[in-house]
């Protein structure tokens, strides 16, 4: 193991903004173990230690474990970062012609001046009046500037409809974010309260109950947008009342315990 670790080799500089973050997580955790053998070395020589380096021998097993993780996942990332990047170009390549077939379509049979002033006519009718807000000491413009925020967000998540073909490169990317996360704490010397995965988890939840309706909910959207202001509203006002019911912890010490995560 001693050989894999010390001796893995690094990615090339054109591996991409992704494998290139792996590749530096690599090389954290791989000085971490290398301090990890020389503490083990200085112990078995019978050289006392202190508690600090007794915390880092302890962390062993999850460094070890974790170099292990990225060192597998390296390979199916980059096959799924390479797959995603031809599905864009693809796409694209797919969007330009369909542009310019309807480009030539529009040239090869133009619209007579008034039909198209009639058309014109009938786009601005349909066109809701869009004013703007005049501001108010009790915060109303904050409010409905919030609740238009997230009816944005909440109908764009859902209807944002993806491939089946992208749902494996999303989730090793989600899967290598968290990952991230959880280390960050242990290859760093200023690490205080460590991030866990329930951290992770309840910022998840926050998150879902903001921009979108519970999967088992029967409520409409009406109700469900309402439900999502209120949310947003107790995070934003850092309130002390409980995200969730089941979930046992406030908005925020959440917002205190994940602070450093969303910066």
């Amino acid at each position: 193991m001693a050989a894999t670790v010390a001796g893995g080799s690094e990615a090339a500089g054109q591996d991409g903004p992704v494998l290139s973050m792996m590749n530096k997580r690599l090389r954290a955790l791989r000085k971490k173990y290398n301090r990890i053998l020389q503490t083990e070395e200085s112990k078995a020589q019978g050289k006392p230690i202190n508690k600090e380096q007794e915390d880092v021998l302890r962390s062993k097993p999850a460094v070890v474990a974790l170099i292990e993780e990225y060192e597998k996942l390296r390979q199916p990332l980059s096959a799924a970062v390479n797959e995603e990047l031809s599905l864009f170009k693809a796409r694209e390549e797919a969007a330009l012609a369909s542009a310019s077939a309807a480009s030539a379509t529009v040239a090869a049979t133009p619209v007579a001046e008034e039909e198209e002033e009639e058309e014109e006519e009938a786009v601005v009718d349909r066109q809701p009046e869009i004013t703007e807000r005049p501001p108010s000491a009790s915060g109303d413009l904050l409010d409905e500037t919030v609740e238009d925020l997230l009816k944005l967000l909440y109908f764009g998540t859902l209807f944002d409809v993806r491939l089946q073909t992208d749902f494996t490169p999303i989730m090793l990317t989600k899967a290598h974010e968290r990952s991230s996360c959880l280390i960050y704490d242990y290859v760093t010397e200023d690490a205080t309260d460590l991030l866990v995965e329930r951290d992770l988890d309840l910022l998840s939840l926050m998150g879902s109950l903001i921009i979108s309706r519970p999967s088992d909910s029967t409520v409409s959207h009406r109700n469900a947008l309402q439900e999502c202001v209120r949310h947003a509203k107790l995070w934003l006002l850092n309130s002390n009342q409980s995200i969730h019911p089941n979930a046992g912890v406030s908005c925020i010490l959440l917002n205190v315990d994940t602070r450093p995560t969303m910066i």
